[in-house]
């Protein structure tokens, strides 16, 4: 038997078992005879409308009854694990690594024996169509976003100092990203951590950007929404330069951008993970550009080709030099590559594909430039 105790709006094992998006814990039990959910009135109704087919919905007293718990005992988790065990006997359960200590220590006290189970829902990692679907949702959310920090950066004019200004203030990375962030609100999605890195901040793949935003700057945009309605991500970065870009900026993002093309053709069923991160790695040094990992701070291209999208902006498979995960048909993966130098800023460019029986599709429809007038 399986359980699993948490809240489906930040475990994304739960939310994919169920389909039922949740903020306040509540437990999740897979028996031999059936696949439910313990709720409070409160989320009851709601409950009994969003899970997937199969799963059962018992409100406290539902539960009560259905493992014959008497009155008198209270309708905890302790209880209700244990009267489910001696239902069927069995007092073993499987339970995802993050379970919650203290409830499983309470749990061994009263003779339940956990068993850590990872992962939970293997499952997750081969995507069925209507997923895809979902994560398709969750780039078009992204875009949205791109599209209006596009907007932000044309409509934007460049002072005497070469600061850019719009609507009349300082156009700062906060700015940008809170405009970006806005447009997916409206969507139906939710933003959190957007990155929209100026100038040498896009050296640090994660820095999130602050301050002014200068002409002639690479300008990494990092857009990674979660849809509202059903908790899928979207992923995608695009890096564009306000005005004319250097000689040196422009070689970096075409040796960057022809990367990422030759990884996507690469990405196939049958593929190698590692083979296509090494892919990758080798076009950017054939075109001149040099990784020193043991750089302070590192430089060239720092991190994994791509990685694994769904419930969580970063699950499997990995697309990093070490992985020997063969590709089949259903992995959806991010393909970002990057080059990052402290001296003048950082060039990725990322988009999202899906495995498909004879190569990949590219959910990603955003085009690609540099420059913006």
């Amino acid at each position: 038997m399986r359980m699993i105790y948490a809240a489906s709006e930040r475990c994304p094992d739960l939310l994919y078992e169920t389909g039922f998006s949740a903020p306040d814990p509540f437990l999740y039990v897979e028996t031999p005879d059936f696949r439910g959910i313990v709720v409070s009135a409160l989320e009851y109704g709601r409950a009994s409308k969003s899970v997937k087919e199969g799963i059962r919905v018992f409100s406290h007293d539902e539960v009560r009854k259905e493992f014959g718990m008497p009155r008198a005992l209270p309708v905890g988790l302790v209880n209700v694990i244990a009267a489910i065990s001696r239902r069927y006997a069995d007092w073993t359960w499987g339970v995802p690594a993050n379970f919650p200590l203290d409830l499983a220590r309470k749990l061994e006290d009263n003779g339940v024996v956990l068993n850590c189970v990872n992962p939970f829902s293997p499952g997750r990692i081969v995507k069925t169509a209507d997923e895809i679907e979902k994560l398709r949702h969750g780039v078009q959310l992204a875009e949205t976003g791109l599209y209006r920090g596009l907007e932000v950066l044309k409509e934007a004019e460049v002072d005497q100092d070469g600061v850019l200004t719009w609507n009349g203030e300082t156009l700062t990375a906060e700015i940008l990203r809170g405009e970006i962030d806005m447009a997916i609100a409206k969507k139906g999605g939710t933003a959190a951590q957007t990155i929209t890195a100026p100038g040498t901040q896009g050296a640090d793949p994660h820095q999130q950007g602050t301050g002014p935003i200068r002409q002639g700057q690479p300008i990494v945009m990092d857009i990674f929404p979660r849809c509202d309605a059903t908790g899928y991500y979207g992923d995608l970065t695009r890096t564009v330069v306000k005005g004319q870009a250097s000689d040196k900026i422009k070689k970096t993002f075409q040796a960057v951008y022809s990367a990422q093309r030759k990884a996507i053709e690469a990405i196939k069923p049958g593929a190698i993970c590692s083979s296509i991160h090494q892919q990758a790695a080798k076009s950017m040094e054939d075109d001149g550009f040099v990784t020193d990992l043991s750089a302070n701070p590192p430089c060239g291209f720092i991190h994994s080709l791509g990685h694994g999208l769904g419930l969580e902006i970063h699950e499997g498979p990995s697309l990093n030099s070490r992985s020997e995960t063969v590709l089949q048909v259903g992995h959806v993966v991010t393909v970002e590559p990057g080059l990052y130098y402290p001296e003048w800023g950082g060039i990725r460019i990322e988009d999202v594909v899906a495995v498909t029986e004879d190569g990949c599709e590219n959910l990603t429809t955003a085009p690609v430039f540099l420059e913006i007038e």
